[in-house]
């Protein structure tokens, strides 16, 4: 239980975080994007680092890219976006998709270099349209934010002129 409420909390500190960037909604969007696809390829602990020069190459918030990856790259979530890229890679490039991978350990561990590229084939098939499905929702989200927050401030900014 206590796990699971020090991950909520977690989250909820990373959203805050990004609700206080004061970059423009695309580049925090854009950067989001960027942070959430490096948990999709298969350069496991660096994956900080690639989104953060994903973020510099692309000119988008390099802090909301690291916050996209330490949201998605929880441990029980990441597992997921592996399987996802290997999959995409095995079926859509290399054609030769095996159901029984799971079933066969010896053959994971002999066949690493076959299932790492597969992986990092697939993570970046999958770039555009992880980008895409992350960059709409978070770009709305935040322009939502920015203008209450504006519009707070001008009603505050209002309320202390009438004072005056």
């Amino acid at each position: 239980m206590r796990y699971i409420l020090n991950l909520i909390r977690f989250i909820k500190f990373q959203i805050k975080r990004l609700k206080h960037l004061k970059d423009s909604p695309h580049e925090i969007a854009l950067g989001f994007a960027c942070g959430v696809w490096t948990n999709f390829n298969p350069f496991f602990g660096v994956n900080i680092l690639i989104g953060m020069g994903l973020a510099f190459i692309f000119r988008a918030n390099i802090i909301a890219s690291v916050i996209g990856v330490l949201i998605t790259g929880l441990p029980f979530i990441f597992p997921f976006f592996w399987l996802v890229s290997w999959y995409v890679g095995a079926k859509l490039f290399f054609d030769n998709y095996n159901s029984d991978l799971f079933a066969d350990t010896t053959s994971l561990v002999e066949n690493l270099a076959e299932y790492f590229t597969e992986m990092l084939v697939g993570s970046i098939i999958l770039f555009p349209l992880i980008v895409l499905i992350f960059y709409l929702p978070i770009r709305f989200i935040v322009q939502a934010w920015q203008i209450n927050k504006r519009l707070r401030m001008e009603k505050k900014s209002e309320k202390n002129a009438s004072r005056n």
